[in-house]
C-alpha cells in the first residue's frame, strides 16, 4: 500500500490504496458512506483507531459486507509473525 500525505488525502474519495480510491474498490460500501463524511473523513483520521470503520450507514447487505471486509484487510497494518527467529545462545 502506498500513501501520499495522510493529513490531506480523504479516505473516501481520493487514490490512496495502490492507485485506487475507495470507491473504486468497494462501491457497494461506498454507497453506506454519508456524503458528508466522503468529503471530510483523511485517511490519516479514517486509519487512527479504524474510526473510517464508524462511517458506515444504513442498510448493509451481503455485498456490502463482503466488501468491507476487503477494505479491513486492505488497509490493516502488517503483523508481526508470531513466530520468532530462533535466537542462539552463546556457549560458555
Amino acid at each position: 500500500m502506498q500513501i501520499g500525505n495522510d493529513q490531506l488525502a480523504l479516505f473516501w474519495e481520493d487514490r490512496w490504496i495502490d492507485g485506487c480510491s475507495v470507491s473504486e474498490i468497494t462501491p457497494a460500501l461506498y454507497s453506506c458512506i454519508p456524503k458528508r463524511r466522503r468529503k471530510l473523513r483523511t485517511v490519516a483520521d479514517g486509519l487512527q483507531a479504524n474510526s473510517w470503520a464508524r462511517d458506515v450507514q444504513g442498510t448493509i447487505g451481503i455485498q456490502e459486507i463482503g466488501e468491507y471486509l476487503q477494505l479491513w484487510h486492505m488497509i490493516e497494518p502488517p503483523r508481526p509473525s508470531r513466530l520468532a527467529a530462533p535466537r542462539v545462545l552463546p556457549t560458555l
